[in-house]
């Protein structure tokens, strides 16, 4: 398989299989270890603050972090189990189907695939202000050869879908769900979100699809505008948006756009499943409805920039979303229980799921830091 413009989509440190034979060297990684560390302490710092507030927001709603020991006393146990195992299938197609969006560039292994995306996947829940993003084109180049501008396509891709399918899920639910009145101004404001999240999210589909269209045109006005200035620049530049052109080859081609379609809407029909298992099994009388509502809107409030593992903004986000069909006193509750199973145990699974595989492809955290998307 060879990119678009015909070379190997491999690079020195890629075998002929697609494995790493050699990632950064021990001096490489070292020398850069600090100043990688230096730059990132500002932004933890910051995202360190925004989880803080996002946390006391929750508590000041009446959403306990840490609900007494006696709120778990009526928790079914085996239904949080049974979510778990849920859980694991739904990260699993969360991963599985960005081999679709990849197969254009290159026919990366169904394993590696997998691999590569839960390592990015904890890279995003535990590195600051959403700085993982990065991680899985980084990933991508240093295992399989597969240039940071495309694996940067490829992430476009997904996280506009998933946008667009979560920010409906919003909409829908509090077009058509009946809920209750709140006199929590975030929990007002949710239909502004969820309208404007959609409104983003659909011009951002139309955006990938006029530029792969017309890619040779804004290759083109690259070269031209860019070339006032410096003729090497606008040739870095339009590689650079040519390669990202190369990320969304996907959604061109019908059978690999209906594949990472289907796969995306099971990936989040299981979600909002898993999360309706563990609403029963936690005392809340949700309805499946009504955790697909409360799926999409965790899913948009968890893209705002916070803390290491979206603290403060996950549990702002699911506490919002119950009072939509819960009174505080049970919101404070039992939904209290639920919204702190919901995190750890999504904490734990993609934590595992992230770190084993890191090691076992040789790789180190700081890795995860090295993407350069210029």
């Amino acid at each position: 398989m060879t990119s678009a413009s015909g070379t190997p989509a491999t690079s020195p440190g890629a075998s002929a299989n697609g494995s790493s034979t050699q990632g950064p060297s021990d001096d490489e990684r070292g020398d850069d270890t600090k100043s990688l560390w230096r730059s990132l302490a500002p932004k933890l710092g910051i995202s360190l603050a925004l989880g803080a507030l996002f946390a006391w927001l929750a508590s000041r709603g009446g959403v306990p972090l840490l609900p007494s020991a006696d709120a778990f006393a009526h928790v079914r146990w085996e239904l949080v189990a049974l979510y778990v195992v849920i859980l694991v299938a739904t990260h699993f197609f969360r991963a599985s189907r960005w081999r679709f969006l990849a197969a254009p560039i290159k026919d990366v292994p169904f394993r590696e695939s997998v691999l590569i995306n839960w390592i990015g996947f904890f890279a995003i829940f535990a590195l600051p202000l959403r700085l993982g993003e990065l991680a899985r084109p980084a990933l991508s180049k240093i295992r399989q050869g597969i240039p940071i501008s495309v694996g940067l396509g490829t992430v476009a891709v997904e996280r506009v879908l998933d946008g667009l399918v979560t920010s409906l899920c919003v909409v829908w639910g509090l077009a058509f769900l009946p809920r209750l009145a709140s006199e929590d101004p975030i929990v007002e404001s949710l239909p502004y979100y969820g309208w404007l999240a959609v409104s983003v999210f659909t011009a951002a589909l139309s955006g990938l699809v006029l530029f792969l269209w017309q890619r040779s045109l804004a290759v083109r006005l690259i070269q031209w505008t860019f070339g006032l200035l410096s003729k090497s620049l606008a040739a870095k530049v339009a590689a650079k948006v040519s390669g990202i052109a190369d990320g969304v080859r996907s959604i061109a081609q019908p059978r690999l756009a209906l594949g990472f379609v289907g796969e995306t809407l099971l990936y989040w029909t299981l979600n909002a499943f898993g999360m309706w298992v563990l609403a029963i099994g936690c005392g809340l009388d949700l309805s499946f409805a009504q955790a697909v509502a409360v799926m999409g809107i965790l899913a948009i409030g968890v893209l705002l920039p916070a803390g290491p593992g979206m603290f403060g903004n996950f549990q702002l986000a699911v506490s919002v979303a119950l009072k939509l069909f819960f009174a505080e006193s049970i919101v404070g509750a039992q939904g209290a229980v639920y919204i702190l199973l919901l995190y750890l145990v999504q904490a734990v699974t993609i934590t595992l799921a992230g770190v084993v595989p890191l090691y076992a492809l040789n790789l180190q955290f700081r890795d995860l830091l090295r993407a350069d998307p210029v």
